[in-house]
């Protein structure tokens, strides 16, 4: 009983100091580092450092990041309707994959839709309204990633 109660006093007296000594090698590292502790780029970044994408290739990249929280688990992963809960909805969600549903619907409808929900344009009264959750900037960003769900895809090879 009594080596238990020595080793806990031991330890408890080691903590503080083991804390001490990483905050201080942390701030040491830190110091070394440069500005602010920014670490500057190796050799290697350096050459790997890419031109910046496209206003498009962003807007589809800050889509697919707000589509994957809100829309996926109704139109699915790849928009084809087919989501985890679409099997629970009648009418299914809308199959972005269509090509032809693109050619006929504007991007205004489709911001209308989104924003207003399904009742808005006579649509499913189980497509919510997202005009209190997303900003019109959003709405128009996932609206250029659904687009890419219907792109024809790029030849291999």
């Amino acid at each position: 009983m009594n080596y238990r109660r020595g080793f806990s006093i031991v330890l408890m007296g080691l903590l503080p100091a083991i804390f001490v000594f990483a905050f201080l090698a942390m701030s040491w590292v830190r110091a070394r580092q440069g500005e602010g502790g920014a670490v500057p780029p190796s050799q290697i970044e350096k050459l790997a450092v890419r031109q910046p994408l496209g206003a498009r290739a962003q807007a589809r990249n800050r889509g697919r990041v707000v589509y994957d929280h809100y829309c996926q688990i109704c139109h699915g992963e790849h928009g084809r309707g087919n989501g985890f809960n679409a099997s629970e909805l009648n009418p299914r969600p809308r199959d972005f994959t269509n090509a032809q549903l693109w050619q006929g619907t504007s991007d205004e409808r489709f911001q209308y839709a989104i924003a207003r929900g399904g009742p808005s344009v006579g649509e499913s009264v189980l497509m919510p309204a997202w005009e209190h959750t997303l900003t019109e900037q959003q709405i128009r960003d996932v609206i250029v990633y659904l687009r890419s769900f219907a792109a024809p895809a790029k030849p291999q090879g």
